[in-house]
């Protein structure tokens, strides 16, 4: 609605509160290995999330070997495509309960895949921590095994909503979903949020995939002063389409939008024009939090420029394995499943993606996570206003 690198960087920037992965843990896995799943969109139009949630994984897990591995073990990322595809999205979960040395998964992107595959992790009791599905179902299942590393659209939605009303003084806004579990839930909660400060003047649905918004933009009503895009890349498309037949209105949009490569590029400088956009980001810029712009130059030597959620990705293939090497310390061995969600639930982690460190709470959401505001400067995002609870 994408990496790899040194060891030192890592022995720096990792932290985990109150346990310290070190050298006392090195010798319970020695010599054996450990898997982990990554799964989400290889293809698709979602590609562009899931292949840099793979790469930051990935970056995470080199480090981790380079630095000794996850208590003796070496660690190797099985990555498998969903498809943005909730069935497919099931069989691949099916794919890594059936592997015995998976020991937790990282993924999915999509909602609705999340929301599909929740009850298979939970069946085979294997921990899965997505780094951005935000639909707040995902967490709402009830299921032991789910965790979020970034926040739920019941607080995005609605956190948007107020920054709009109360600080741009927007007060009729026009709302379009991508007719999807993320821009469906992503819209209702903008237009609860909106409807204390505004009106609603319409709401309207397109399909993912669609590229030609002409007659769609012909049909929006002259009286609406933002418009509020819930969905993913057919928002370049509906705001270049806005700008082409002279619509000044402010462009809003939440993270589905937060991705330089499928948004500014593919809006071609329509996002700077008229009134501009406010775009929603999942967690703060890099080089905000401390380890971030480290992080940054290694993933970006290695894979090119960061578009939106590797540093949220990253921490959670290191929680992940933080998790596993602590289960492992406790069980002076190798973990069981129950063992790593176990671990997972009481860890607190000191990342790179959010200011505060990893926290759960009882749904598996993370405690830390917060929500930001930008415009488009050019070819990049500036993130411009913090937004509360």
């Amino acid at each position: 609605m994408t990496g790899r690198r040194g060891a030192l960087p890592l022995l720096v920037s990792l932290l985990v509160l109150p346990v310290a992965v070190a050298a006392p843990a090195a010798a319970q896995l020695g010599g054996r290995d450990v898997k982990i799943g990554i799964g989400g969109p290889m293809t698709t139009t979602s590609a562009g999330f899931g292949v840099e949630m793979k790469q930051a994984v990935e970056l995470a897990v080199d480090e981790r070997n380079d630095a000794g591995g996850v208590a003796g073990a070496r660690v190797t990322a099985v990555t498998v495509d969903d498809k943005a595809d909730a069935e497919t999205g099931k069989a691949v979960a099916k794919g890594f309960c059936d592997d015995p040395a998976i020991l937790g998964v990282v993924g999915h992107v999509n909602s609705g895949v999340a929301i599909a595959t929740g009850k298979v992790y939970a069946e085979c009791g294997l921990a899965v921590i997505t780094p951005m599905a935000s639909n707040p179902k995902v967490t709402e299942s009830g299921f032991a095994t789910i965790f979020r590393l970034t926040n739920r659209d019941d607080r995005k939605g609605p956190g948007l909503a107020r920054y709009l009303t109360q600080k741009m003084g927007k007060t009729r806004a026009l709302v379009v979903d991508d007719g999807t579990p993320y821009g469906v839930g992503l819209a209702d909660q903008f237009v609860a949020g909106f409807g204390t400060g505004g009106t609603v003047v319409a709401r309207k649905s397109v399909q993912v995939g669609e590229k030609d918004f002409s007659d769609f933009v012909k049909s929006f009503p002259a009286d609406f002063d933002v418009l509020f895009f819930a969905g993913i890349r057919e928002g370049a498309l509906i705001l270049k389409e806005m700008r082409a037949q002279g619509r000044t209105q402010l462009f809003a949009c939440g993270d589905g939008c937060w991705d330089t490569k499928a948004f500014i590029q593919a809006a071609e400088g329509a996002a700077t024009q008229a009134e501009g956009v406010r775009i929603l980001s999942a967690a703060p810029a890099i080089g905000t939090v401390p380890g971030s712009s480290e992080f940054g130059a290694r993933y970006t030597a290695k894979y090119g420029p960061i578009n939106n959620y590797a540093a949220s990705s990253y921490d959670s293939g290191r929680v992940l394995m933080a998790a596993i090497a602590e289960a492992a310390k406790d069980k002076q061995g190798l973990p069981t499943r129950a063992d790593v969600v176990a671990a997972l639930r009481k860890l607190t982690f000191q990342g790179i993606a959010y200011a505060k460190p990893v926290q759960w709470t009882e749904k598996g959401d993370n405690k830390s996570a917060v929500i930001f505001v930008n415009v488009v400067e050019g070819d990049h995002f500036k993130q411009i206003d913090q937004i509360g609870e």
